[in-house]
């Protein structure tokens, strides 16, 4: 079965189902990208501003240029 016939198939479902399987690719996406450490990462803001000063510094000239 291709990809194409199991997402017509999934929209043919009742709504709760398709929510179920949603609910289902989420958790396996979930999964899948923390055995491949690829997961979402997140960083406080102070963190953050920390970064963007770093690379602002590290590469004023071509953001100069690219002003330009």
């Amino acid at each position: 079965m291709s990809a194409a016939e199991i997402i017509e198939q999934i929209k043919a479902l009742p709504l709760e189902e398709q929510r179920e399987v949603f609910s289902f690719v989420r958790e396996a996406e979930k999964e899948s990208a923390s055995v491949n450490g690829q997961g979402v990462r997140y960083v406080d803001d102070r963190t953050f501003d920390v970064a963007v000063e770093r690379v602002f510094e590290q590469h004023s000239e071509l953001f100069k240029k690219l002003a330009e």
